[in-house]
């Protein structure tokens, strides 16, 4: 690799902030003439394989900075990156897939990296992974056990309450847990006894144990702790008195735990 912390300096954080301060020539340059000769260096350390260099020319073609967007060739660059073990590469690529903005969602790709990524405990790639398991599609099976194994691994309260969502709701009988999902949603609510959609979640679970009683009245007060909850999105409001009609017809509720 060709003077690493050039590189590094050059385009932190793909911030790109160009200073003729940092560049190592003492002659004045017109700014686009010095923006081009630091993108041809950052392109010539890629070419030769420096992977901190592949991550930020990965970058600058994905979002357009400083050079002619070209996500094709920009998601290559960064490909080379991550395959050759940069971790932000890595990442970036993940989310880039996951997410669906700038690139097409690609949930293969996605899982993927994040897979890379679990096992170096990180566990905003075990969080997206339960995601993706909870949901599935773009070439990945939806799978509500590695859903709770990965949300259970990430241990927060939301990966929690998800897990519990999930082992109330998962449309496959395997991987449904009425009690377990039961125990999870009665803990998190000792935080918090009017959360709505730790309520809600404990109405799921009530529902799939067939306590409908139990169900219909849980619901209940998940819907006017919703409405007393100003900080809250009341467009949930509809869900919740969906399900609760669901609940008052003693049928349990099932989903796909949504991507978006």
């Amino acid at each position: 690799m060709r003077y690493p912390h050039l590189l590094l300096g050059l385009f932190s954080g793909l911030a790109l902030t160009l200073s003729a301060n940092g560049w190592a020539f003492s002659i004045p340059q017109p700014q686009q003439e010095l923006i081009a000769s630091k993108v041809a260096y950052v392109q010539l350390n890629a070419e030769e394989g420096s992977a901190d260099a592949q991550y930020l020319l990965g970058l600058m073609y994905v979002s357009g900075r400083f050079v002619k967007t070209d996500k094709a060739l920009g998601i290559s660059w960064l490909k080379q990156a991550a395959d050759g073990g940069d971790i932000n590469a890595q990442k970036t690529l993940a989310d880039l897939a996951f997410e669906g903005k700038l690139i097409k969602r690609d949930l293969s790709l996605a899982e993927h990296w994040y897979l890379r990524l679990a096992e170096k405990d990180d566990r905003w790639a075990r969080f997206r992974l339960g995601f993706i398991y909870a949901a599935g599609g773009d070439g990945v099976s939806r799978h509500c056990g590695k859903a709770v194994k990965y949300f259970t691994e990430v241990g927060d309260k939301v990966s929690m309450g998800n897990a519990a969502w999930i082992l109330a709701t998962c449309p496959e009988k395997q991987y449904r847990d009425g009690e377990k999902a039961l125990q999870l949603a009665t803990d998190l609510l000792k935080h918090n006894q009017q959360d709505p959609t730790n309520l809600d979640n404990l109405a799921a679970a009530y529902a799939e144990m067939g306590n409908f009683t139990a169900a219909v009245k849980t619901q209940r007060r998940a819907i006017a702790a919703l409405q007393a909850n100003k900080s809250k999105i009341h467009d949930k409001e509809g869900e919740f008195q969906s399900r609760l009609q669901d609940y008052l017809q003693q049928k349990p509720y099932r989903e796909i735990l949504p991507l978006d």
